[in-house]
């Protein structure tokens, strides 16, 4: 029995050991399977590591000797070049110097041969005073000042003058214009000089961009330095647009804090040429924060223009931000129509912030080609049905004032019926109720014109006239007499307007030819 029991504990002692054995077996291939995971991964990193270095290596390799190449290339036509920049900068002399030897033109109409003028003359003064003057032609400045521009001897240093002379004369100064009217125009010089709708810019030189430097500093300092006493909009959008066209122009970016530059572009987000410029500044990825401060400050439409020019339109997806301000826009609508009391003025006011606000959706859509992410064709119904309202609403009003207006005349035979004038006199009118003024001395003949100041708060009301009583009994009931508003009259004035309203000026008096031949119509 004790040998049963002896060898019952040596099989269960050997089945234990095999069981230890098993479990070390299988820890030892664990560990055997993942050392093996381990450095095959190892190895297939070290292969795709060596792969990209010999890739690299290949690609430098060639990019090292296309730029040796380059180089050779550069360098063997450097006396082409050489020959070629010494002949045109021996036509543009020779062009300069014709000019300046014969500088009447024949055809002082002809925009772009002026402007090449100017600006080979180097002439800035002249150039944006002639560019102002030049306003109503303002499409073929713009289209001819880049080649125009091009063609002078130092382009930015032509563009540097025009915005030094902005800047230190002011607008008031005795033939230099409006603040408006030279905004515009130097603009437009500073946008030819950077790389802008797919042309290329000159370069600056060092001195250049120097100088630009301090021009800009010192333009920073005068919009930060403005006053409580300044006149409002001294230094405002149109200037703040031109100082940063100026940076980015002449590569200034660099030189100022990226606070002072993202403050600049955030408060006058609203210009038309702020987000290029914007994109121009080289913000990077604080584009993003300026494009999230927009959308938070309800300012939607500057944000999709920001964020299609900065290549940032996936991440802010335009279809959310354009129904977003229109809904804004639909709901300052209808509380401008409430606070009017529906009336005619706050319907027109309502009508027109809607309208204005799906023509700049509509200008965005189609200006960035983004009608497959939002579709347009309802904005356009609606603006029109809204454009046809608004049309068929003017041609109502117009229609109610002519037939009061007719309304007036026919009942003119009435108890309301508007005493004939007589021949007027320069002497202080008396009320029209008094039918027997004082004698006085008599104007000339009635085929001069006379002015009369409107007295009063500015109602609609007849202005006083004095009368001379005629010794005859005809009185011109049928004379018809025409109403010119001051603006429209040619000859001089007889009256000074009180407190600045305009005066009503009575036109020419035709008297008919059946007057009694024997009595003159007004007395001598």
């Amino acid at each position: 029995m004790s040998t049963e029991t002896l060898a019952v504990d040596r099989i269960k002692k050997a089945f234990e050991d095999l069981e230890a054995q098993k479990s070390q077996i299988t820890s030892c291939t664990l560990l055997w399977k993942n050392l093996d995971e381990h450095f095959s991964s190892l190895e297939k990193s070290l292969d795709e590591r060596s792969n990209t270095l010999d890739s690299k290596i290949e690609t430098l390799e060639a990019e090292t000797k296309q730029t040796l190449e380059s180089l050779d290339s550069r360098e063997s036509s450097i006396p082409d070049r050489e020959s070629s920049a010494a002949t045109e900068i021996e036509e543009k002399k020779s062009s300069v110097v014709k000019e300046l030897e014969d500088p009447e033109f024949k055809n002082p109409e002809d925009i772009p041969g002026l402007l090449r003028y100017y600006c080979r003359r180097m002439d800035h003064g002249g150039l944006w005073r002639f560019m102002i003057s030049k306003r109503k032609d303002l499409s073929l400045i713009r289209r001819e000042i880049p080649d125009a521009l091009a063609s002078s001897v130092d382009p930015c240093r032509l563009a540097l003058d025009t915005v030094e002379d902005f800047l230190n004369r002011p607008a008031g100064t005795a033939g230099v214009g409006s603040g408006g009217e030279r905004c515009w125009a130097v603009g437009m010089l500073l946008r030819a000089l950077f790389d802008y709708e797919g042309r290329k810019g000159p370069e600056a030189s060092e001195s250049i961009r120097e100088r630009a430097a301090v021009v800009a500093e010192a333009w920073k300092k005068k919009i930060g330095g403005k006053g409580e006493g300044e006149e409002e909009g001294e230094m405002g959008g149109a200037e703040a647009q031109i100082f940063l066209q100026l940076v980015v122009a002449f590569g200034l970016s660099s030189r100022f804090e990226g606070e002072f530059l993202r403050k600049l572009v955030i408060e006058h987000a609203a210009r038309k040429e702020m987000a290029k410029l914007a994109a121009g500044l080289g913000f990077g990825d604080k584009m993003a924060d300026i494009i999230g401060e927009l959308i938070k400050a309800e300012k939607e439409l500057e944000a999709v223009h920001f964020a299609q020019e900065s290549g940032l339109g996936e991440k802010f997806h335009p279809a959310p931000l354009f129904k977003s301000y229109l809904h804004r826009s639909r709901k300052d609508a209808s509380a401008i129509l409430k606070n009017g009391k529906h009336s005619a003025a706050a319907t027109e006011e309502s009508s027109n912030v809607e309208l204005s606000a799906m023509r700049s959706i509509i200008k965005c859509v189609e200006y960035y080609k983004l009608e497959p992410k939002y579709n347009i064709d309802g904005l356009k119904k609606r603006l029109a049905q809204m454009e046809k309202t608004k049309a068929d609403r003017k041609k109502a009003a117009l229609a109610s004032r002519s037939q009061t207006k007719r309304a007036r005349t026919a009942g003119g035979m009435g108890t309301t019926y508007r005493p004939s004038k007589a021949v007027r006199t320069n002497v202080v009118p008396y009320p029209s109720f008094h039918r027997n003024p004082p004698g006085t001395h008599q104007m000339p003949p009635a085929r001069s014109s006379y002015n009369y100041p409107i007295h009063g708060s500015g109602y609609d009301v007849q202005p006083a006239a004095t009368y001379v009583s005629a010794s005859h009994a005809w009185s011109p009931t049928a004379v018809s007499q025409q109403y010119y508003m001051q603006e429209d009259m040619g000859g001089p004035r007889n009256a000074e307007p009180y407190g600045g309203s305009s005066a009503i000026n009575y036109g020419v008096y035709d008297y008919p030819a059946s007057h009694t031949t024997g009595q003159p119509p007004y007395p001598h």
